[in-house]
């Protein structure tokens, strides 16, 4: 026959029961200690004013040692105090100062029962009624200072009022026993008092512990959340680099199809996949740039630079989208330079720009800046359907559009201005808004003031229109077939001679048939290399290339990371495209970087 332990389910609660009551006994002890100082000082001193008052009344025989024992007693609860304040003890360890204090709470009022019998003064009832008033007083005292802890309480109100009403009772007549049964009378009402006194600081510490465990709660909940959601970000930035692979391969692949010789129809088919792969491809950075910066793995590198770089990109890459919807883009020329992250700063700008002509029908943009105190300010103008006041602080979060009704999923997911507004506050940049429903809207970036002569030297090339790849001879590393394949058919329609691998080992032995110098070095960040090429693959497979031709080949690193290591590349010479990248940007860097290389070429040759 089985026994079923009906008590097991109920134990987790039993024990939580259980340690609040621990807890309550023991904010319990340690507010006895807190008011305790009040107790044997006030004992003393109204011991003190008892015996000046029947000085001349009774014998000092009788008076003093009891004042003596009222004293000693206070400089013992004073050592107790003491030695509780420095023990400071704990929860488990705080029972035994509770039975100490309730010992000498007791000791206290036998000492004054005590007292209430030995001053009692016969001839004088007026004397009788003052010592009477005095060890009554303190029991009323005692209900604000030791009715916390009621057993403390007790052991001192109830000898005190007891003995002290001993003597009025024998005294005999009708008046003294009346006092005494009084002052008898009076002991249940006190505590009755002090009890609801008791109730009332049990209440408290029990919200207050409620609280405490409400507060703990939800600290632990928000730090689950806090987890949950950078450890989602987090996986989203990492993941982003896998993500981004077959997306950049497509991207390759439909602009190679773009630039091949086919019909009319299918042209137009392809444009349209063209269009649906640059939203997608849109979309997918301003997801990834969220995670990222939620994550926290997004940090600013400031320096300072030139306006008028950022300037001509954004003319270059968004004059063509405005005047295909109609609209004309002015950009104001600028010699202002700035202090900030290029790269992050560049971001917030091309949201702007691109949220600025994706919301404007009609009418025109301007980006432009000007000086204010302590720095410029970056604007971006726009003759828009513009917003309503109520939703300026609105259209910075995540998922926001200005007219819900009318959604356009063409006009993206609505996070352009939750990056913008979140890589502002990362670089501690202000952002403005101004608008006016049917007028437009703008845009203002305030941004530190930099020098010219801080300027460090970029590798940084611009971009332009006029250049012819043919005959060019291209390396290409990268792990991803697909990408490599994508990569050798884009460069093969740009008329590029490309050599591919998959390793730096292997475009090493492609190269042994090779008897020419490449032109550019087109590799992956993070392709498979040998444990022997040492750290940082990328480098040395580019080191090693380098080296078998013993000469400085141009060099790009395409990457699906976004981490700060990638834009460090830059630095060492090396500029970076990340995935999936603009087959635009990229032809543009490839006929720059290789212009930039014949011109070094001839200042060598000439010096």
């Amino acid at each position: 026959m089985q026994t079923l332990d009906v008590g097991s389910p109920s134990r987790p609660a039993a024990a939580a029961a259980i340690e609040r009551a621990l807890l309550i006994r023991a904010e319990q002890i340690r507010a006895q200690y807190r008011v305790m100082p009040g107790a044997f000082f006030g004992s003393a001193l109204v011991a003190t004013v008892v015996v000046a008052m029947l000085y001349d009344r009774l014998s000092l025989n009788v008076m003093l040692p009891w004042l003596v024992a009222i004293y000693i007693l206070s400089l013992a609860r004073f050592a107790l105090w003491r030695w509780f304040k420095q023990a400071n003890p704990s929860v488990p360890k705080i029972a035994r100062w509770g039975r100490l204090a309730i010992a000498a709470g007791g000791l206290s009022g036998v000492l004054w029962g005590v007292g209430g019998i030995v001053l009692h003064d016969r001839t004088s009832l007026s004397h009788q009624l003052f010592v009477l008033v005095a060890t009554t007083g303190l029991g009323f005292t005692s209900t604000y200072m030791t009715a916390p802890l009621m057993p403390a309480f007790l052991a001192f109100v109830c000898p005190s009022f007891l003995l002290t009403a001993v003597p009025f009772l024998l005294d005999g007549d009708r008046v003294h026993v009346a006092i005494g049964i009084a002052t008898v009378l009076l002991l249940p009402i006190v505590v009755q008092f002090a009890a609801r006194v008791s109730r009332t600081f049990l209440e408290s510490v029990n919200v207050r512990l409620q609280n405490a465990d409400l507060m703990e709660e939800l600290r632990r909940q928000k730090e689950a959340a806090e987890e949950a959601n950078v450890a989602k970000s987090r996986f989203l930035a990492v993941a982003s680099h896998d993500l981004r692979q077959p997306l950049h391969a497509l991207g390759l692949f439909v602009q190679a199809l773009q630039e091949s010789t086919i019909a009319s129809q299918e042209r137009h088919i392809v444009g349209n996949i063209r269009r649906s792969v640059d939203a997608m491809e849109e979309l997918f950075d301003a997801l990834m740039d969220i995670s990222r910066l939620d994550a926290g793995v997004v940090r600013p590198r400031f320096e300072t630079f030139g306006l008028t770089s950022v300037f001509d990109r954004l003319s270059f890459e968004y004059g063509p989208i405005a005047k295909q919807k109609g609209l004309q883009l002015r950009v104001m020329k600028t010699s202002a330079y700035v202090c900030t992250d290029a790269s992050l700063f560049e971001r917030i700008v091309r949201n702007l720009v691109s949220n600025a002509v994706r919301y404007t029908d009609r009418g025109g943009l301007v980006l432009g800046c000007r000086r204010q105190d302590g720095g410029l300010r970056v604007e971006v103008w726009d003759s828009g359907r513009g917003i309503a006041p109520e939703k300026h602080r609105e259209i910075f979060r995540e998922f926001t559009q200005i007219d819900p009704a009318d959604r356009d999923p063409r006009k993206g997911l609505g996070l352009g201005l939750a990056i913008v507004d979140r890589l502002a506050k990362l670089l501690d940049h202000e952002v403005r808004v101004r608008s006016i429903p049917g007028k437009g809207s703008v845009f203002c970036v305030s941004v530190p003031r930099g020098r010219e002569q801080d300027v460090i030297a970029n590798t940084a090339v611009e971009h332009t229109t006029a250049f012819d790849l043919t005959g060019v001879l291209i390396l290409v590393i990268d792990s991803e077939p697909a990408v490599l394949q994508a990569m050798e058919t884009l460069l093969g329609k740009w008329n590029c001679d490309v050599i591919a691998a998959s390793s730096g080992e292997e475009m090493k032995d492609k190269l042994a048939l090779v008897h020419r110098v490449p032109s550019l070095i087109i590799s992956d960040y993070r392709p498979r290399a040998p444990a022997t090429l040492g750290a940082g693959p990328t480098l040395s497979i580019i080191d090693m290339l380098r080296g078998e031709f013993n000469t400085e080949i141009p060099a790009v690193l395409l990457t699906g990371d976004t981490e700060r290591s990638t834009r460090d590349q830059e630095v060492a010479g090396l500029p970076v495209l990340h995935k999936p990248l603009n087959p635009a940007r990229l032809r543009t860097l490839i006929a720059n970087l290789l212009r930039m290389d014949e011109s070094h070429e001839r200042s060598r040759r000439a010096s």
